[in-house]
This record gives C-alpha cells, structure tokens and sequence, in this order.
C-alpha cells in the first residue's frame, strides 16, 4: 500500500471515528431514548403555577378506599382542592389519618404521562399550609411508603379507561365516591 492510500485510510477512519463518538456521547443506556431526531420537534413540558388552596373542611373530605390488607392508614381527598390542569397534573389536598388518630395533610400534584408526584405543601397545627421551599417532581414508585400513590395514579386520577377517554375532574370524583364503578381488576 502507497503512502497517499494509507493516508487517505487513515483520514477516513479519524473522521468515522469522530463521528460516532459525537453520535455516542448524546446516547445512555440508563436513556436510550432522550436524544432527539433532528427533524423531530422538541416538546418541552411547562409546568403551571400552583397557588396553595383554602385549608380543607375536614366533614367534605372524600374517603378513598384502597383494596390493601396492609393499609394501615385511612387516605382522604378534599374534592373541593381536586383540578386537573392543562399540564397534565391532577393537584390535590390529601389527608392521611393513623390508627391513633394523628393526621398528615398534604398538597400534592400527579403527573399522569410521566408518573411522576410533587408535594408542594404540609398542614400545620394552625390549619394552615406551609409550602415547601424546593419541591421537585418524585417517581412513582410500588414501594411500602409510596404504594398509595401509585395507586392513585394508576386506579383514580390517571388511567385511560376504554369509556374515559378524557380525564377530569368529574371523572376523578366519581372514581373516588364509586370506586367499584370504574376500576379495573388488579
């Protein structure tokens, strides 16, 4: 092989090179499909303001019914706090009640596509909110301290029922006072 055809080898192998290692550094496997085709348009999701609602009248609160034997918590949604936004996020004020009596109240947000929840506010003991200083959008996950919210997305606020093809406020109410109505078998 002659010195120019080496060299013109060796300058197509640098430039390929160089090509996919551009192509590779926007490419995780943790990611795999976060890189955007060129001629695909971006979609960047915005997230609408969410002003902390009245404190809840506790004898208006809605009682969700979880079918787990290991519910060791009553759960309550104040239907007068439920909205479901234009960003796809169903806000809402739940209450978590012990055994004991003790109560959590929280201000919460669900984002149906993503599964993804954020806490935006605590109850005090002055029934009033307190919100938080750096609230960030969670995961949904199955595990024992956040089963109730997975259960929420998927059963009650975000799942796509064959006759629902529409989520709303109206739909999230009926689901939570009739639950045998329109959840599906797990």
């Amino acid at each position: 092989m002659n010195s120019n055809a080496f060299r013109e080898k060796l300058v197509l192998v640098v430039l390929l090179l160089g090509s996919l290692s551009a192509q590779a550094s926007s490419w995780s496997f943790s990611a795999p499909h976060d890189t955007v085709p060129k001629n695909a348009e971006e979609y960047e999701w915005t997230e609408n303001k969410a002003d902390l609602p009245a404190y809840p009248d506790k004898e208006k609160l809605v009682r969700i019914k979880f079918d787990r034997p290991d519910a060791r918590f009553e759960f309550f949604i104040d239907p007068e706090t439920l909205t479901v936004g234009d960003d796809d996020v169903v806000r809402y004020v739940l209450l978590l009640r012990s055994p004991s009596g003790s109560e959590n109240i929280m201000f919460e947000g669900i984002r149906c596509g993503s599964k993804d929840y954020k806490t935006f506010a605590f109850g005090t003991r002055e029934n009033k909110f307190r919100q938080l200083r750096s609230p960030a959008w969670k995961e949904i996950t199955k595990t024992s301290n956040n089963w109730f919210r997975y259960d929420l997305w998927k059963y009650y606020f975000c799942s796509m029922d064959e006759r629902l093809k529409v989520i709303t406020r109206e739909n999230i109410l009926q689901r939570l006072r009739n639950p045998s109505d329109l959840l599906p078998n797990k």
